[in-house]
């Protein structure tokens, strides 16, 4: 009965026995195909499309790594660091008022100019914030110097060559005598965020100082570096001993 059970009809659908064992192999072949295509071919294929595109990836980089080895080889590295130095040194490390004051005291002192006070108004600030570059802010003080008038020139020109970069927005001067006092508004830039680069999308264009960054350079080369002393304490600024006679 299991005999009959298998035996075939001569016709199925309409086909001959005999033609429907011939198309039966291929039709198995091909069915075969298209599972092994889907399981195996194509994600093979996938997976060496990924591969080949890793190894282009890794090409493009190590000629770009090779071209800035190539360009920081024929760089001389003592100026380069210096260069660096330049403009680390051009903004204030932090957003405090009183080690802005202390920069401008030491400039001061060597006019045997004293800071008679100073003030930091926090709406200047938060003005100056919206017109800021990128992740720097401007950050102004207001202060009253007070010294020998033949000298105020000379104070303020060294004020504009100082690193940190000053600017100077306000100055009104007021004498008596051989003295001067002078009323100043200077303002430097702080970075206002911690600043993340990403090293690996560096490219070599990003390494070549560009004709405004080599200007820029030369010229806050000539500028006095005054250090930032972190440590100082308010108290430290103490009134001066001479007599005033803008006081009087």
């Amino acid at each position: 009965m299991s005999g009959n059970f298998l035996k075939l009809p001569d016709k199925v659908f309409g086909l001959e026995k005999s033609l429907l064992a011939l198309f039966l192999s291929p039709i198995v072949l091909l069915v075969f195909f298209l599972i092994s295509l889907n399981l195996v071919l194509i994600p093979k294929a996938n997976e060496i499309g990924t591969v080949k595109q890793k190894i282009n990836t890794i090409k493009t980089n190590t000629n770009k790594v090779s071209e800035q080895v190539k360009y920081l080889s024929s760089v001389d590295s003592e100026e380069l660091q210096k260069n660096a130095e330049y403009l680390d040194n051009a903004v204030l490390k932090n957003k405090k008022s009183y080690l802005l004051v202390e920069i401008i005291r030491q400039v001061a002192n060597k006019f045997d100019y004293q800071v008679e006070s100073f003030s930091l108004t926090p709406g200047e600030i938060k003005a100056e914030e919206t017109a800021s570059i990128k992740n720097m802010k401007k950050l102004p003080v207001n202060l009253m110097l007070y010294g020998p008038k033949n000298k105020s020139l000379d104070l303020i020109l060294s004020l504009e060559k100082t690193l940190p970069i000053l600017f100077i927005d306000k100055y009104d001067i007021s004498t008596s005598g051989n003295y001067s006092e002078l009323e100043l508004t200077v303002s430097s830039y702080y970075i206002a965020d911690e600043t993340n680069i990403d090293t690996s999308n560096i490219a070599l264009s990003d390494l070549i100082l560009s004709s405004d960054e080599l200007a820029l350079v030369e010229k806050i080369s000539s500028f006095a570096k005054i250090e930032e002393n972190t440590g100082i304490q308010m108290s430290e600024f103490q009134q001066y001993q001479r007599e005033n006679p803008f006081s009087l």
